[in-house]
């Protein structure tokens, strides 16, 4: 009998550190929804920016991503752009001169 109880308590282990885990995903996602509200900017996992501007009954959300343009998408698909490191923020054009193509614009780009 005491030979089963390193295996019994392994599993037991196990079965707790599932359980804390699913716990915390859960407090996640439900701290996620809490910021992603009407007007927040996200982008979604494929990298697609858009702004929130409607939320449906089945968890998803609606984002605008051009001038009356307005897709649906999964909750779970997007993440809050003030949460994103640096290297994933969208550049502003003022401070990339050569991306809007003005003057300063490398031709060969």
């Amino acid at each position: 009998m005491l030979s089963y109880l390193p295996i019994l308590l392994i599993i037991v282990a196990m079965v707790a550190l599932a359980a804390r885990n699913r716990r915390r995903a859960t407090e996640r996602q439900r701290s996620q929804e809490e910021r992603l509200t009407f007007g927040t900017e996200v982008m979604t996992t494929s990298g697609l920016y858009g702004t929130i501007v409607g939320r449906n009954e089945d968890g998803s959300v609606q984002l605008a991503v051009a001038p009356g343009v307005v897709v649906k998408w999964a909750s779970a698909a997007l993440r809050d752009v003030k949460t994103l490191p640096n290297q994933y923020r969208q550049n502003d054009t003022e401070n990339d001169p050569g991306r809007d193509g003005g003057p300063d614009a490398d031709p060969g780009n």
